[in-house]
This record gives C-alpha cells, structure tokens and sequence, in this order.
C-alpha cells in the first residue's frame, strides 16, 4: 500500500498534476473518473494527506453515497428540514429543502473553515453518481462554500454525473497502472517477498487482474502459499477463485446446512476483500438469481436478503448481520 503520492505505481500524469496543486497550496473542486479497483480513492486520499499535511486530520472528511442515512441521521435531517416561527430572518417557520444526505453528512464539514495552516478543507465522496438529483444540492455547495472547502468527487460512471457538476471541476481520468510500471513493481515485491516469477508470468497476471494493482497481489499472496515459485498453472488455479465464485461457493455451503463453515467462509472473504454487509448482500443477490431455483423460494430467498439488507442501515456490526442472514439460509436449507 503506497504511503504519498510518489509511491503510487504508474499513472505518472496524473501524479504530476498533483504535486504541482501541492506546490501551489491550491487546487479547484475534482472529478475523478475510472473503473471500480482503480485506485482513485488511494490517490485521492494520498493527496489530500500530503496536501493538508500535520493539519490532515482536522480537515480532512470522506463519505460513501451509496451508504444510506441510519434512522438517527434520518431524524436528525427530518428535525433540521423546518426552522421555527420563533427564529428571526426569512426563513423563519419555512421548510428547508436541502436533501438529508447533504444536510446531515455534508453541510457541517464544509461550512466551518479550516484548521491550522491550510488554506481549505478537503471533502472526498465516494460513488458520487449514487446520489442521482441530490447532484443539485452539490452544487449549491460548490458555489457557497467553495472558499471553506474543496471537494474530490470520485465515479466509476461519469455519464450519471449532471453537467453543472461537471463544469464545476477538473476531471481526472484515472486508468490502469501501464505494464513496464506494473511489472517493475512485481519485481520489488517479488525481490523483497523472494518469490520466484518470470516475465511471461507477469505478463499473465497483468491480464488477469487488468492492471488492478490490489488485485494482483492479493493473487500473488494466494500463489505463494503453495511455495515460492510463482508459475501460469498456479495463477490460472488461483484467479478461478473470483469474487463471484466466492459467493456462489457460500451459498452453497448455507443450503448444505453448514453453518459454521459459512461463517468461516464469509469472514473470510470480509477479511480479504474488505467487503461491507451492504457489498456482501449485492453479490449475494446477483449469484442467487443465477442459481436454478423455483419462483416462491428465490422470491423467498431475496425478502431475506432484503431485511437483512434494511436492518443492517442500523446495525453496528457487519459480521452480526451477515452471520444472521447466513443462518436463515441454512435453516431454510431443510425445506429446499
């Protein structure tokens, strides 16, 4: 994992355009654009931490639009949204109508200035085209509060981003690490790692990971269990082992009625992928509706996926919500 800018493998364009913002102390709202496993939220945090400096933490914010409001921050936005007859000024006893995501998650970070010795904040959001017609309200806060804080906006989908929004930024377009980049880095790890792999092989993993440095690792680190040499018959064996065939496997496992190994296998996965319940929940449904099951139990299967889904807004502990959906698939596994 790269600690600054400068260790970040390839993309040497767009890392320049980066040093010369923190050489100047100054920078315009960004739109990253790239693939999902890119690395754009790695670049963009980097960033911000060298560009903030000491002062990082207290000015420094990121959030996920594709996380729902928790029914406190639902409250919290539903008590804020109407302003008293009894306050004084133009808004009084009128309803506010800025969307929740924005008044709860948004609006208190950016409209305090900056800490310490920077000249703004900096504000990073997640899976931006999520937020659909909120859009607007960003723009809204570009323009009033553009002086307290910058924003990295960051999409894998740039055509579900409105064009105000668009024209309010530089856009960085962030693609994969280029092969002479990638295959030096391989090297390194390989050197410092003392695996054995030849340049045919790295030219294999290049393919299968698509240039996706954490990807590839996480290949290797599966190859080197079986020993030190790293060959195409082990990689071939181990990029089988996909994300989706990690969930089909799972199911299988709940509907044997194996529910400690279910477990096992689900932490498994949470561990190596960092996944979140909601991401966990999404790959499940989409292997699911593959699996050759009758109407009434896939429809039955998907409600449960659905409460489990909705409790976990609230939920304080991944492994509790999944573990719980996992169990009611192993029980259900009797009568299927």
């Amino acid at each position: 994992m790269p600690k600054k800018i400068e260790e970040i493998c390839g993309r040497e364009q767009v890392k320049n355009r980066l040093k010369q913002f923190i050489k100047r102390r100054n920078f315009p709202h960004l739109l990253f654009v790239g693939s999902d496993g890119i690395g754009k939220t790695t670049i963009a945090s980097l960033f911000s931490k060298e560009f903030l400096g000491r002062f990082f933490q207290a000015n420094y914010k990121i959030v996920y639009a594709n996380v729902p409001l928790t029914s406190d921050e639902m409250k919290q936005a539903s008590s804020e949204a109407y302003v008293s007859t009894s306050k004084i000024g133009s808004l009084a006893g009128r309803k506010i109508t800025t969307p929740a995501f924005i008044q709860v998650r948004i609006k208190p970070f950016v409209q305090l200035k900056a800490l310490g010795e920077v000249p703004f904040k900096i504000l990073i959001v997640k899976n931006f085209d999520e937020l659909g017609g909120n859009q607007q309200g960003f723009r809204r806060l570009m323009e009033i509060y553009g002086s307290n804080c910058r924003m990295i906006l960051i999409t894998s989908k740039i055509s579900s981003i409105i064009d105000p929004i668009i024209s309010r930024c530089q856009i960085f377009l962030i693609s994969s690490t280029d092969f002479d980049s990638f295959k030096n880095l391989i090297l390194d790890i390989s050197e410092r790692e003392a695996l054995e792999i030849d340049i045919k092989v790295i030219e294999l993993l290049y393919k299968l990971s698509n240039g996706q440095i954490s990807y590839a690792i996480d290949l290797l680190q599966l190859c080197s269990i079986s020993g030190n040499k790293i060959d195409i018959n082990g990689l071939y064996k181990n990029s089988i082992n996909t994300k989706q065939d990690l969930m089909r496997s799972l199911l299988l496992v709940c509907f044997n009625g194996d529910f400690p190994k279910a477990r096992e296998l689900s932490r498994t996965i949470q561990s190596n992928y960092k996944y979140r319940s909601k991401e966990i929940f999404t790959l499940l449904l989409k292997e699911l509706l593959k699996m050759p099951f009758s109407n009434f139990t896939r429809n039955k299967l998907i409600n449960l996926i659905a409460d489990a889904d909705f409790r976990a807004i609230d939920g304080r502990d991944d492994d509790i919500q999944i573990s719980n959906l996992l169990s009611k698939f192993c029980y259900l596994s009797e009568y299927l």
